[in-house]
């Protein structure tokens, strides 16, 4: 019902907009665009043609969010949408794939402000990215961390643009993409493909101390080696239309496909007579198949900054990931055991936004939507054993869940001298209804969730923003489903009925200066978490080490982030990001959750030559990045820290062509150390990953002049 009223108020304000008069222009309006060139008359005096070369900044800050140029990043061309996050300060990527942000896990990522998959977006495809610490009430609250919205490349120039790339790296893998894009009138054609194959190897081992109940200890090492190899395709077709100045209507179609195939071999002994020593052969291949469908109306009103669109997403995806296991004995006598597990993943997103913004007198600004969510999801698991021992683990389970979500927001920022503020108000009204096993589950919840943002300027290079918003995480499907999965014969995961949503309260302090071209940042940070997940890990009477996810308690993060920007000798230029903090949380000592607190840290750095620093697409570019994660603890173990170090070297060979290359990992630092420890067993785990590896790639721009 909220969004319904607030659907036909965005309606009325348009229309009303639509006809009145423009309202005074707000005192932060953006600048206007540059007047046309008029044809000179014939006693005009006649000069020489003169080119302005300016470079866009690096940073915008709003203030909501953190606006980060990246289309002047040499990787950024080439690279992977991960690795140009991992470079964004604020942002911490993991080896393991996970995002954070200020530390912490739980972000959402959207494309263009609506939910999307990274999978078929190319670094060459992004103009900029958006961090959200503390979002205000117009984004939805999923993600406990924060939001980065990734803004995708829109190229209103006449005629043929965009680039073409292909490229290899020294681990067999090999890309190439093409984003061409028309513009012919009022009309936009674009469209994008790309093939990507990438290989990668490591190993792992794990000792493991298992009790026996009686006071007695078995020793086991297992010693794994991995391959994988996956391949991904994708395309998209853009096609919009401008009726007007002030009308856009557009629709954009990708589809994507990733075919995996892992392969993984492991050796398992043990100090005791007793335990049957053998070796485990595991294939994994995954098919993973998607379409997005977004379409939408843009209309920019008379008034100076008025805005108002309406959209559409469709995302249906299949997930089709399967194990076949064998293990051989060395005992002969023992036979061999065989088994085979295969999931079933469909989703269906559907999503409806509409949004309207309206600056008032002075520098005031409205801003109202409403929007309806539906994730329609069903996940199957199926386990077979083949041969060999533990027929009782025969399984065929699946579980289906719908969640819709009917959302309205509001906005009002206005002055408050000597302060700008912006309170917000997001109600959502959240139906879930789930079916299990012939078993019927069902929740209906209205959440209320406030942001509030105040700036001020405390002089002409520093500004002071003070932020404060509510978030929650809510669990899907995979961390409901109570079936087991097993990734190997003793080793499973499974999901909890029982597992709460995780609510989140942010707050944030952030002191920002910029004169020249140096800038600095300070944010002082609390996120104050209730019903936390964990990963909790026991073992089952039959010896399977199971895992599954809890709600552990409060947690609470507590820090302080400093940003450094600048450049030094005209052509050298650093970005520096280290983020201190203190994390409170629970963690079982003896089989008994106590308060536990320490100290950790993230960061990056990126170091930067270019020979034409006014102008990115001339000249060389040298840029070293730096990443690192401090030690962390969980409810049962704890995970050392991990360093990083890639080397971009970039070099236009014509006016259309240029090449990129990047050395990943160039100190060899991607060995990590984890220990877990329970009631029933402990484990010490090293893992490395493929080592240092280069990666080539041209670059092609198409059209633009010469």
């Amino acid at each position: 019902m909220v969004a319904v009223v607030s659907t036909v108020v965005l309606a009325a304000l348009v229309t009303a907009g639509s006809s009145a008069a423009p309202d005074p222009a707000p005192a932060a309006a953006p600048p206007a665009a540059p007047p046309a060139a008029e044809t000179p008359r014939p006693d005009d005096t006649s000069v020489a043609e003169v080119v302005v070369v300016a470079e866009r900044p690096a940073v915008v800050k709003q203030i909501d969010r953190q606006v980060y140029d990246v289309r002047n990043d040499p990787e950024a061309q080439t690279a992977s949408v991960m690795d140009v996050l991992g470079k964004i300060p604020s942002v911490t990527t993991t080896p393991a794939g996970a995002v954070l942000l200020l530390g912490q896990s739980g972000v959402t990522i959207l494309i263009d402000g609506k939910p999307g998959n990274i999978r078929g977006l190319r670094g060459a495809d992004i103009e900029r990215i958006e961090v959200m610490t503390n979002p205000s009430a117009q984004y939805g609250p999923q993600g406990a961390a924060g939001i980065i919205n990734i803004i995708t490349r829109k190229d209103r120039r006449q005629g043929l643009t965009g680039s073409v790339t292909a490229g290899v790296d020294s681990q067999g893998g090999y890309w190439a993409s093409a984003g061409p894009n028309w513009v012919i009138g009022r009309w936009t054609l674009g469209g994008s493909l790309a093939l990507t194959s990438q290989n990668s190897d490591g190993e792992w081992e794990v000792r493991r101390r298992e009790r026996d109940g009686l006071g007695g200890e078995v020793n086991v090492v297992e010693a794994s080696r991995y391959r994988s190899d996956s391949e991904n395709y994708s395309g998209g077709l853009k096609l919009a239309f401008r009726r007007n100045d002030r009308q856009r209507f557009y629709v954009n179609v990708q589809v994507f496909q990733a075919l995996g195939d892992d392969r993984e071999r492991t050796r398992a002994t043990a100090d005791d007579a007793s335990f049957a020593s053998y070796a485990e052969l595991t294939d994994r291949p995954s098919r993973f198949e998607g379409l997005d469908i977004d379409a939408g109306y843009d209309w920019t009103g008379p008034t100076e900054g008025e805005t108002f669109s309406l959209s559409i997403l469709v995302n249906p995806w299949i997930l089709r990931p399967a194990d076949r296991t064998e293990d051989r004995f060395d005992d002969p006598a023992l036979p061999v055991r065989l088994f085979r597990q295969a999931r079933n993943r469909d989703n269906l997103d559907l999503e409806f936004k509409a949004d309207y913004k309206r600056p008032l007198d002075g520098s005031r600004i409205l801003a109202l939507g409403a929007g309806w969510t539906r994730a329609d999801q069903t996940e199957g698991t199926v386990f077979e054993n083949l041969a060999g021992p533990d027929p009782v683990r025969d399984l065929d389970q699946s579980i289906h869940g719908i969640r819709d979500v009917w959302s309205s927001y509001v906005t009002y920022q206005f002055p408050l001298a000597p302060w700008t503020v912006m309170p917000g108000l997001r109600v959502e009204s959240e139906t879930f209804d789930v079916r299990s096993m012939g078993a019927i589950g069902s929740s209906s919840d209205l959440f209320w969730y406030p942001s509030l943002h105040v700036t001020r300027d405390l002089g002409e290079a520093l500004k002071l923003s003070l932020s404060y918003s509510r978030r929650i995480d809510r669990p899907d499907l995979g961390r409901l489903d109570p079936a087991i999965r097993y990734s190997g014969a003793n080793e499973a995961r499974q999901g909890n009925p029982d597992l709460d949503p995780v609510t989140a309260d942010a707050y944030e302090a952030r002191l920002d200066y910029a004169k020249g071209g140096f800038g600095a940042g300070l944010t002082l940070y609390s996120r104050e978490s209730s019903g936390t997940w964990s990963s909790f890990s026991t073992l089952t009477p039959d010896g399977v080490r199971l895992t599954t996810t809890i709600n552990a308690g409060e947690s609470a993060n507590r820090g302080a982030e400093l940003a450094l920007r600048g450049k030094v000798a005209g052509k050298w230029q650093y970005v520096v990001t280290t983020n201190l903090f203190w994390r409170e949380q629970q963690v079982l000592v003896g089989g008994v959750p106590r308060a536990d607190s320490r100290f950790s840290y993230t960061g990056n750095a990126q170091f930067s030559w270019k020979a034409a620093p006014a102008n990115p697409d001339t000249g060389d570019q040298v840029q070293l990045s730096l990443r690192y994660l401090g030690p962390t603890a969980s409810y049962q173990g704890s995970r050392d820290g991990f360093f990083r170090a890639d080397l971009t070297l970039r070099r236009p060979f014509t006016k259309r062509v240029t090449g990129v290359l990047i050395i990943s990992d160039l100190l060899d630092s991607s060995e990590s150390h984890s220990r877990l420890n329970t009631t029933d067993y402990d484990e010490d785990i090293t893992s490395r990953g493929s080592g240092p590896t280069a990666r080539f790639s041209l670059t092609y721009r198409l059209g633009g002049p010469d």
